[in-house]
């Protein structure tokens, strides 16, 4: 398992592995075909998802060594979760409808809108146990957590990459529309209809901070100007700035010591 540079600790590429490009067919740096725009989405996407759950998953023992610090890292675990609710949403909602009247194939994402419901119910008792260590009906249990995670993050990681390679196969239908514009145009209306106070100060952040931009030559994300991007984390991103220790990155995106993996 790998680290930030210079160091040995357990780092959030494992223990669940992030997903890479070479799903696509593609190396590192290699410009995708227009086709696999979305695709290449949701590559970077799931692997802020991936990032985020094992930061989660290798701190949430060790963090028991500071009472201090446990209320913190409860905030930031929900925040995982949040934002995974968020975008199975607007998946089934607004991007598979879509996908099907493009492709003009009924149920072509069907697979995977019946993988989330297989761990929906681990999800849900992850929520559950989150929001009652917060409230202190329930004593945080580290150890429980990690029950929790482990009973449904198999399934969903195998979603997660089944789910790309059915977008891979998105080639057959590459004369259907200009995919590269559609995705660009898609994303930016799930973002107008699902832009929250809330999203803007823990969806967001969170996945900028689980999003390693050296990782396979990605670079920066969201595609947004710099000058835009710096404004945003310059309003929005202090605002929960201690939760964020527990990131695998720092908010430029480069990796960086989890402080309780060890």
């Amino acid at each position: 398992m790998a680290s930030a540079e210079g160091t040995t600790r357990p780092w959030a590429d494992g223990p669940f592995e992030l997903i890479s490009i070479a799903f696509l067919g593609y190396k590192p740096g290699e410009k995708v075909e227009p086709y696999h725009a979305m695709a290449l989405e949701m590559v970077t996407v799931y692997n802020c998802l991936i990032r985020g759950i094992n930061s989660i998953y290798l701190q949430c023992i060790n963090v028991e060594r500071s009472s201090a610090a446990i209320p913190a890292f409860i905030k930031y675990a929900r925040g995982w979760g949040q934002i995974l609710h968020t975008h199975h949403t607007t998946e089934e909602k607004w991007i598979f409808p879509e996908i099907e009247d493009i492709t003009g194939e009924k149920g072509i994402m069907d697979v995977s809108i019946e993988q989330h419901h297989a761990f929906e119910e681990g999800v849900k008792a992850y929520t559950a146990y989150l929001k009652n260590a917060e409230t202190g009906e329930e004593k945080y249990d580290g150890t429980k957590l990690k029950t929790i995670i482990d009973a449904f993050m198999p399934s969903l990681r195998q979603q997660l990459q089944d789910e790309i390679l059915t977008l891979k196969g998105f080639e057959k239908y590459k004369n259907k529309t200009d995919w590269a514009k559609w995705t660009k145009d898609t994303i930016a209306k799930v973002v107008k209809k699902t832009q929250t106070a809330d999203g803007m100060v823990v969806e967001l952040p969170f996945a900028v901070h689980n999003h390693d931009v050296e990782y396979e030559q990605i670079g920066s994300w969201p595609p947004v100007p710099s000058i835009v991007f710096f404004i945003i984390k310059f309003l929005y991103f202090g605002k929960n700035s201690d939760w964020w220790q527990f990131a695998p990155c720092d908010k430029n995106g480069r990796a960086r010591d989890l402080p309780f993996s060890l």
